[in-house]
This record gives structure tokens, C-alpha cells and sequence, in this order.
């Protein structure tokens, strides 16, 4: 094989090293993105449970002073 040949195949297994290198550097950011997000979605998940408690308990307690006011409304307004 001449020089030249094997200094362009050197050259060219150098390149392709260093892509490799990126992208499995790449490859970890995203997979640490991604880790990093599924904790942020069980975070939102898990407000989201304790949102949901909380407008459930505002409309019971809406519905029950309704419900005060009619009883007072009725009595008064006989």
C-alpha cells in the first residue's frame, strides 16, 4: 500500500474516531435531557394529582355554601 494511500485511510479512521466520539458524547446529553425531563413530567404529574384535590375540595365546599344560602333564602324570605 503507498504512503499516500495509508496517510488518506489514517486520516480517514482518525475522522471517523472523532465522529464517533461526538455523537456518543451527544448521546449522553440527551440521554441526561431526557432523565432529566421525566423528572420534571413526575413532578407535573404529581402537582397536577394535588391541583386536581384542590378544585375538587373548593367545589364541594362552593356547593355546600350554595346550598347554605338557599336553606337561609328559604327561611328568611317565607
Amino acid at each position: 500500500m503507498s504512503e499516500e494511500r495509508f496517510d488518506r485511510l489514517d486520516n480517514m479512521m482518525g475522522q471517523l474516531i472523532g465522529m464517533v466520539g461526538k455523537v456518543l458524547a451527544e448521546q449522553q446529553d440527551m440521554k441526561s435531557d431526557i432523565k432529566e425531563i421525566n423528572q420534571r413530567l413526575e413532578r407535573v404529574e404529581t402537582e397536577q394529582v394535588r391541583f386536581n384535590d384542590s378544585i375538587t375540595y373548593l367545589l364541594d365546599k362552593t356547593a355546600q355554601h350554595d346550598h347554605d344560602i338557599h336553606v337561609f333564602k328559604t327561611r328568611i324570605f317565607k
